[in-house]
């Protein structure tokens, strides 16, 4: 059996399927700070100090200072910003605000959940409180309907054990005959 030529697309398709990581600490990383005094908060890597230390900046848009922090206190993100090494602040400010890397990340489900989060944080106990009813009336409702359904179909079960029956009984009724 002759031996065939891969192309270089179908080459980089199966590297790109053995990656056993797809999220690289490298510069323009965007991060999420999950320990410390900025929790909660989105970072960029700028530099990697060491294999446990990054250099992480905010660019004065997320409120993260220029610092370094260590990578067990950071989640990696998918989005990423093409950017050189050591940048300055107002480099990367420019960046983010043309690339719109916060946008997409607000678009994905983290986002979404973080924003939520916020909300609930935020809300006042009167809020919390109308939030609570809401769900208590809507679960009422919803308990009810499931009750109906439950009820016809015990309905629907009894008339078709006594329609098997009368089968049962005319069966053997004919047999006999």
């Amino acid at each position: 059996m002759p031996r065939t030529e891969l192309t270089e697309e179908e080459k980089l398709n199966i590297k790109k399927k053995n990656l056993l990581f797809k999220r690289f600490v490298e510069p323009g990383r965007l991060a999420l700070i999950e320990y410390g005094p900025y929790a909660g908060k989105l970072c960029f890597i700028i530099d990697i100090v060491t294999l446990t230390r990054v250099i992480v900046d905010g660019a004065f848009i997320t409120g993260v200072p220029r610092m370094v922090i260590p990578l067990k206190r950071l989640k990696l993100l998918k989005e990423r910003i093409n950017i050189s090494k050591n940048c300055k602040s107002g480099f990367l400010r420019k960046t983010i605000k043309s690339t719109n890397v916060l946008d997409t990340f607000n678009k994905s489900n983290l986002g979404k959940k973080m924003l939520i989060k916020k909300k609930r944080d935020l809300a006042t106990d009167y809020e919390r409180f109308q939030i609570f009813y809401a769900k208590r009336e809507l679960k009422k409702k919803m308990n009810i309907l499931q009750n109906k359904k439950v009820s016809e179909s015990k309905k629907e079960n009894k008339g078709d054990k006594k329609k098997a029956k009368k089968v049962k009984k005319v069966k053997k009724i004919a047999a006999k005959k």
